[in-house]
């Protein structure tokens, strides 16, 4: 079983993930941990020497190479699955989940950490940023094959998403 992760930065890919791997029993993938080691430099960096669209190539590549794997639970980036409609290809080959907080939760999660999210480090309002790039992606990240809408951070998404899952299994 392959499980992608799927959602804008702040949605909890990264905690769910490991979370849900550990339930599982499988092995846990953080996508932007892969793309920095290949680059040898943070996302951050990569974003200051190249374009958006060098990383979106390095990731795509980077994810080509690990996808084949039999079974792993995978957090990938916000942009990910949007770019060069790789959600298409990540819906053939493995289970897609989407993660959506409400706004309100991704802001407050993203607040501290703006210098290290290239895409947001410029913004001036990071609401409307947030509230944009969310518009622009939702029509993607929507074609997951689960969409699991939370609305706090206590909630143990993990273990929701591992009931989810093994129904799923059953039926």
């Amino acid at each position: 079983m392959r499980v992608f992760l799927i959602g804008f930065m702040g949605s909890g890919k990264s905690y769910c993930g490991r979370e849900l791997a550990k339930l599982l029993g499988m092995p846990f993938i953080d996508l932007d941990d892969y793309v920095e080691a290949r680059a040898g430099t943070p996302i951050s960096q990569i974003f200051a020497n190249h374009d958006e669209t060098y990383f979106r190539e390095l990731e795509r590549d980077v994810l080509m190479s690990i996808a084949p794997l039999p079974s792993f639970v995978m957090a990938t980036g916000g942009g990910t699955p949007c770019y060069q409609d790789q959600i298409g290809h990540l819906n053939r080959i493995g289970t897609t989940v989407f993660l959506d907080p409400p706004v309100e939760l991704l802001v407050s999660r993203l607040q501290s950490e703006t210098n290290h999210r290239p895409l947001l480090s410029a913004s001036e309002s990071l609401t409307d940023t947030v509230t944009e790039k969310l518009r622009q992606r939702r029509p993607c990240y929507e074609r997951a094959h689960i969409h699991l809408r939370f609305d706090n951070q206590s909630g143990d998404v993990a273990r929701l998403l591992f009931e989810r899952l093994s129904e799923q299994s059953l039926s």
